[in-house]
């Protein structure tokens, strides 16, 4: 018999997910309403983030892993739009606004886990946030290199070459963290 969870638990994933959320869509919206030209693009972007955040809480309160992405989706749709109003070809933050997207995805789909049948393994547990903490910090490290590279050698091929062999590494290390977890989480026969 799986030992029991105590209710604060997934409740404290969910917080911290829709508390992520909210962080990151106040600060595209504000940093949006500071840049943007159009004001079009501010009440867009600002319509994207309160989307993304109702989105992101509904899932996690209601345990629906499957629209985590769409809140993901929408959040990013935001920083897509700041980014088309501001019109500067790179922004600094990028790699931090990606980190922080990768954390609100994770912590809202632990909170949806947390709320299912499946008994808690620490050691599985610990090894998926080391895995998770890895990632983050990769990410950042090849995003701040390309935008580095882009900035210093302004159109150069090898910051486009970096930077799409970032996208690739993302959507490769997305699969292997699926694998890795889904095997993990599911109970011995």
């Amino acid at each position: 018999m799986a030992p029991s969870r105590s209710t604060a638990r997934p409740l404290s994933a969910a917080l911290l997910a829709a508390g992520l959320a909210a962080v990151l869509a106040a600060v595209v919206l504000v940093r949006a309403a500071a840049a943007a030209e159009a004001p079009w693009l501010v009440a867009g972007a600002g319509a994207a983030g309160a989307v993304a955040l109702l989105v992101i809480a509904a899932a996690v309160l209601t345990a629906r892993a499957a629209a985590v992405g769409w809140g993901v989706a929408l959040l990013a749709a935001e920083y897509a739009i700041f980014l088309v109003g501001r019109g500067a070809p790179l922004d600094a933050y990028a790699p931090l606004l990606g980190i922080g997207l990768v954390l609100v995805a994770e912590l809202s789909f632990t909170a949806c886990e947390w709320r299912g049948p499946h008994a808690v393994d620490s050691t599985v547990e610990l090894r998926r946030w080391s895995r998770l903490a890895l990632a983050a910090a990769a990410g950042g490290g090849v995003g701040g290199g390309a935008l580095a590279l882009a900035a210093a050698v302004p159109g150069s091929v090898a910051g486009l070459v970096i930077g799409a062999a970032g996208v690739v590494g993302l959507v490769g290390l997305a699969a292997w963290l699926r694998a890795s977890t889904s095997g993990e989480t599911q109970p011995a026969p």
